[in-house]
């Protein structure tokens, strides 16, 4: 891409991190999913440590808000990539987190640091940078596809430094699904507590059994994106 095609950033400042307290959202969570998934197929990782989170901001090269350390202190992920207490998408253990990062990290080598080489846009406008490869968006979950919600260090002027967003490798156009990890996770409990799901037993392992019920979805990402009122992920 020549670099007069690169989109201008907008001028202005993103909102800033927001502080939070994420315990009271993490105990609406795991009330729901004692009551609701089954125990011996979506299992929760012990807690990370903190010399397991120093490590990964030393990977990552940022200091992570007190949201992100205490949902990791609270566990470490999971995991079983085929079932995920985010609506079927497991929350990736540090390990994972860092090895996913480097992987986007090694793409953006490859394109010779261009994070625009693959054309990209984003939602709300000018609130997420419309690139294929932000090194300061860190994934929070996978798919199995190659794509994630993350949060970003990142954003433009519209958006919040924080901000939980869709990327990937099929998410042309960037979403994004809260403006804080707290804020993202009290959505989901919300859905979770309104009825807003399906489990669907079978006899055979499968990707995602853990739905939602409204709008019909099997991909997380799609409904999101429909329940936002979000464009769909490809230009």
């Amino acid at each position: 891409m020549a670099e007069t095609s690169r989109p201008k950033r907008p001028p202005g400042q993103a909102k800033p991190l927001l502080e939070e307290d994420i315990a009271p959202v993490l105990a609406r969570l795991h009330a729901w999913y004692a009551v609701h998934l089954p125990p011996d197929k979506y299992v929760f990782n012990p807690p990370a440590t903190d010399a397991q989170l120093d490590a990964f901001e030393r990977l990552i090269g940022l200091k992570m808000p007190r949201a992100y350390r205490d949902l990791y202190r609270w566990h470490d992920g999971e995991n079983d990539d085929r079932r995920g207490h985010i609506y079927g998408h497991p929350l990736l253990p540090l390990h994972q987190a860092g090895a996913q990062w480097k992987a986007w990290v090694d793409v953006l080598a490859d394109f010779g640091g261009n994070r625009y080489e693959i054309p990209g846009g984003a939602w709300p406008e000018h609130a997420v940078d419309p690139a294929y490869i932000n090194p300061r968006w860190i994934p929070l979950t996978h798919d199995g596809s190659g794509n994630h919600i993350g949060l970003d260090f990142d954003p433009w002027p519209s958006g919040r430094v924080g901000q939980v967003i869709l990327f990937g490798r099929d998410e042309d156009v960037k979403a994004v699904l809260a403006e804080s990890l707290g804020k993202f996770l009290e959505w989901i409990a919300g859905l979770l507590e309104s009825g807003n799901f399906r489990l669907e037993a079978a006899e055979e392992p499968v990707l995602r059994r853990f739905r939602l019920k409204a709008p019909p979805s099997n991909d997380f990402h799609e409904g999101a994106r429909s329940l936002l009122g979000a464009p769909g992920p490809f230009l």
